[in-house]
Formats: C-alpha cells, structure tokens, sequence
C-alpha cells in the first residue's frame, strides 16, 4: 500500500462538508488567500451557478482562475489524467490549487465512479505540488455520497483548519468497499472470447475487440479504437508481468464495452497500478490503458492469476 511518505510536501487532498452558503464562501476565500499567498496558481470550479456565486464573493486576480464542471469534469479518468499531464509537463514547479465540487453523477453507478476518482486522486496526483480541497453540500448531496467522500480524503476542513481524517481509507482499500460500488464483469457470456499464448498473436485480442465492437454495439469508430489500444496494452502487460496463456473476453452493448482479461500468473498485482505517472522505470501500460477507458479494475481471477477488467460507455448518436 502506498504511504503519505511517498507524497511531495506540498501535496494536499482535502475536503469542506457544508449545509450553508456562507461556509461555502468562508471555506473557499480560506483556502484561495493560502494559495494565493504561497506563490501559487489557484482553480475555482463547480457549476455555472456556484461558480458565479464564488466569483461575486472572491473577485477576480492575477493566478486565480475560475472554470465549469461540465467543460473540466466531463468524465472521472478523463479529468483526473488532465490534471495529471498539466502537472507533469510543467516547466516550473508552480504549485497548484484547485476548490470545487465534484459532480454528483446522474445515478448511483455514476456517482460511485466519481468517488473511486476522489480515492484515485492520491495515487495519481500525490507527487506533484498539488493542493485540493473538494467542497460536499449536504443539500445536495445524498448520505452515500457524503460518506464517501469522507472516505476519499486525507483532511477535513473544520473551522477554516485542516485536521486529519480518521474516517479516511487508503485507496486501494476503499475499492474493495462498498461505497465504491467496484464494477464486476456481466454474469451473461461473454459474445467473444479468445486466448492469448504469446507476443506473436496479441493482435488477435485487437481483433476481436474490433469485430465484437463493430457488429454489436453503436460505440463511435475513435472509442472503439482506444479500446483497442487499451485492451492490448493490458493482455501485453499480462503476458509480460504475469505468465501465459492469458484470455480475453468481450461483452458489448449498444453504447458501451466491457472486457476482461485474465492472465495465469501468481496473480499479486496492486489494484491502484498504473495511476502514477510512469518515472522511466515502471511498465507503462497499465497507465495509457486507464486514460483510454472509463474504468480499469484490477483483481484477482477465480484461476488465481490477475484479471483486469476494462469498460467504456458512450452515449449513442
């Protein structure tokens, strides 16, 4: 498991709980004036009318910015990766600040899939200069949810301070609860399958990924493409890290794919790989295939070897 020791000093993933507007703008202007103050570069975002609310009470400024949720927050991976590659790729260490709250989700599935994203947060972005503290209305936001973002965060915002969480979970622990609601493979067969012995007939998998996707679903020709390239990269991946043969199984819908691959290795994988940003030493992998689908779940096959499951959803034309 991954520890805070291994996190840049700078780091912070914190959250604000609030039933009224005014500790919503007394928490924020709090923790824009430190952000501000430290030389750093400060993100505002939420709503169209949460963020007009928060500019007409903070103003604007030089390194203050303020940004729409359904501009940056389009899609959990998405925006966490976003975040990621700005950080990595900055010339200057410049630190980072960003306040908001992340979208609630049209439905319990999505609203879990927003909250795997808050726990995903600390692997994926603790070793940069970042500093972020996520504000929950409880008048907005149903009990589950609240308690999962208390589960997803390191500090707790009491009294304009940031203390410690107890009810915090590292993230590898809070994929296996059930507030992160870790999806599972379709208990239907699978349209397509096939297995994989070697490097020499990974373009099988590719193949059948194309195939099942084209003749079953309506996913657009791009995603099928990226899914591809995932796919392939995690039963590469098995073949390398874990032992052959490894199989490759494919379920479709109209607007989304689901496929498990499964290698015959020992099967001791951590379920949070491929979230931090490769540093030239670690397989690269397991990281581009996250930023191609909507979930990557690493687990353990009923064989004993490391499954990873893989799904997209796209909204049909």
């Amino acid at each position: 498991m991954r520890t805070s020791s291994r996190m840049h000093s700078a780091y912070r993933h914190g959250l604000l709980v609030h039933d009224t507007d005014e500790e919503l703008i007394e928490g924020t202007r709090a923790f824009v004036a430190r952000g501000l103050d430290s030389g750093g570069e400060v993100l505002v975002h939420g709503s169209r009318d949460r963020v007009a609310l928060l500019r007409e009470a903070l103003g604007t400024g030089p390194r203050l910015a303020y940004g729409f949720d359904d501009e940056l927050y389009q899609a959990p991976m998405r925006t966490l990766f976003s975040y990621q590659r700005t950080l990595a790729e900055r010339s200057e260490p410049t630190n980072l600040w960003v306040t908001g709250t992340v979208p609630l989700g049209l439905d319990a599935t999505q609203q879990a899939a927003w909250l795997r994203y808050e726990s995903a947060v600390d692997d994926a972005l603790g070793t940069y200069p970042f500093a972020a503290l996520c504000t929950y209305d409880t008048r907005r936001r149903p009990a589950s949810v609240i308690a999962g973002a208390l589960a997803t965060h390191r500090t707790v915002n009491v009294d304009l301070t940031d203390r410690d969480n107890p009810q915090y979970v590292e993230p590898g622990a809070f994929l296996a609860a059930p507030l992160a609601q870790r999806p599972e493979a379709p208990a239907t067969q699978a349209c397509a399958a096939t297995i994989i012995h070697d490097f020499e007939h990974l373009s099988a998998g590719r193949d059948l990924v194309k195939v099942g996707a084209y003749r079953h679903s309506a996913v657009s020709p791009q995603t099928i493409e990226q899914f591809r390239v995932a796919v392939n990269e995690v039963t590469s991946n098995g073949l390398l890290h874990g032992r052959a043969p490894v199989r490759v199984s494919l379920w479709t819908d109209v607007g989304s794919l689901t496929c498990l691959v499964e290698d015959s290795g020992p099967g001791l994988v951590d379920p949070m790989a491929g979230y931090r940003h490769p540093d030239g030493a670690s397989s690269m992998g397991l990281w581009v295939a996250r930023q191609l689908v909507d979930d990557l779940v690493i687990g353990s096959s009923p064989s004993g070897g490391c499954s990873v499951l893989l799904t997209v959803t796209e909204q049909p034309l």
